[in-house]
């Protein structure tokens, strides 16, 4: 059993905002959401959030995530709000990990791994190699043991050679932690009390310290600006584009290929460029999708062509169907094999039955379509009232001309035939029936002479 401390307690102003850097979204979510869950993931229950008294949405968000809150009351570094979080801790968590609230992407893999360093030792302490280490705290090695962590502001200058450096995540003892955080002391340039300097003390006093070195320095980048947030989605993104790409899917240009979320892939799977992919979304085999394709929480069958510029949200498409292109898929739908839905065809919360066509221009709303049915263009179910979301139900085998209305509630029946231009308020009978609304045909004689010329 551990407990998890999440520091969030900064100003956020180099964001240059009115919220919380933790709220900002990345790759499809807030980056708080991203560690949050990647804990919980660990198998870590016990998770504080130590944020400032400003920050209410993130504060709300929180709550949203049943994550315990509690205020550092002042700004005086990452060891005093370290401490605010330790001190709503249980006695019964004998394992304690600190994470710095702003770097979205550790795995739970690299969680667990932490964890398990302090099976063996009081305290682990999270290192990784940069090219570039400038900013950062730098690891301090008597042979292969870490001596201290010193701030990049009070290094010296062999010191900011070292490219190892530290990554802010610290797994502890927790009886080992709230016995010694009160020592640090504020001897630096900033008159900080830096976490890190509990290293130091825990190696002066015969402590095992030992460290983790994150290979991916992804892992543990944080953001701290618009810039950062920007450069680091871009990173995470085209890692995800390209390790599909590996796996054998055929992703035209990793870097306008956007994976936000989940996203299951089979065999023989095509993606054009500038395509985004949000929460969880899978692609069965032989499926292609075209360019400019927006995609959230649905589900494409096998051999599905998805022609460009479509929007698919909430819905399941099913086998062997072609949708798009211009095609808007609102959830609640669900396409059955082998339906075809067109340009600028909008459905929502409908169902449409094996091999229906939705060719051109229409809106299916509220609706639930048979197999064989062919939809003319310009097609509309009119499901709202003003008050009130109604049912069209079209059975199988029926033809719906071209700029037709359906008023529900209504049903169309089996093998029904309805005449292009028809506004539709009753049921009809099927069994091959013709079924013609439309008002009279009037021609008015001379009627520009009356109402137009006398008006010049």
């Amino acid at each position: 059993m551990f407990s998890t401390i999440i520091l969030g307690a900064g100003k956020s102003t180099r964001m240059k905002a009115n919220k919380s850097k933790l709220l900002f979204d990345i790759a499809g979510k807030p980056i708080i959401t991203h560690i949050i869950e990647s804990v919980k993931q660990a198998g870590c229950r016990d998770i504080i959030c130590v944020v400032n008294r400003d920050s209410r949405e993130l504060v709300q968000l929180l709550k949203d995530h049943k994550t315990t809150i509690t205020f550092q009351k002042n700004s005086n570094g990452t060891a005093g709000a370290a401490l605010a979080g330790s001190k709503i801790i249980t006695n019964n968590s004998r394992k304690l990990l600190i994470l710095c609230g702003d770097a979205p992407f550790i795995t739970t893999k690299s969680i667990k791994s932490m964890i398990r360093k302090i099976s063996s030792a009081d305290a682990c302490v999270g290192t990784v190699e940069l090219e570039s280490p400038k900013g950062y705290g730098r690891i301090i090695r008597s042979g292969n043991k870490i001596s201290e962590i010193v701030e990049e502001r009070d290094t010296t200058i062999e010191q900011r050679l070292i490219r190892e450096v530290n990554t802010g995540v610290i797994s502890i003892k927790n009886s080992v932690f709230k016995k010694h955080i009160t020592e640090i002391k504020n001897n630096n340039a900033k008159k900080e009390y830096y976490l890190t300097d509990i290293i130091k003390i825990l190696i002066d006093k015969d402590y095992k310290v030992n460290t983790n070195k994150f290979i991916d320095d992804l892992e543990v980048t944080g953001v701290n600006s618009k810039v950062d947030l920007v450069n680091l989605e871009k990173k995470y993104l085209l890692r995800k584009a390209e390790r599909l790409l590996e796996n054998g899917t055929l992703v035209r240009d990793p870097s306008k290929t956007e994976i936000r979320g989940d996203l299951k892939v089979k065999s023989n799977v095509e993606i054009d460029i500038n395509c985004v992919f949000e929460d969880s979304v899978s692609i069965g085999d032989n499926t292609k999708i075209g360019h400019n394709c927006y995609f959230n929480r649905c589900k494409i069958g096998s051999n599905v062509h998805v022609k460009p510029n479509t929007i698919i949200f909430g819905s399941t498409i099913g086998n062997r169907c072609i949708v798009g292109p211009y095609a808007r898929i609102r959830p609640g739908s669900i396409l059955k094999n082998e339906v075809h839905v067109g340009n600028f065809v909008e459905v929502k919360n409908s169902t449409i039955g094996e091999r229906t066509k939705v060719n051109h221009l229409s809106y299916i709303g509220d609706a639930k379509l048979g197999s064989d049915i062919n939809i003319g263009a310009g097609t509309i179910t009119c499901n709202y009232d003003g008050d009130k979301k109604h049912k069209t139900s079209i059975e199988s085998n029926s033809f719906i001309g071209s700029g037709t209305r359906l008023v529900a509630p209504v049903k169309i029946a089996k093998g029904s035939y309805i005449a292009a231009g028809s506004t539709v308020t009753k049921d009809t009978p099927g069994g091959g029936s013709l079924t013609i609304a439309r008002s009279k045909q009037v021609s008015i004689p001379k009627w520009r002479d009356r109402h137009i010329k006398g008006k010049k």
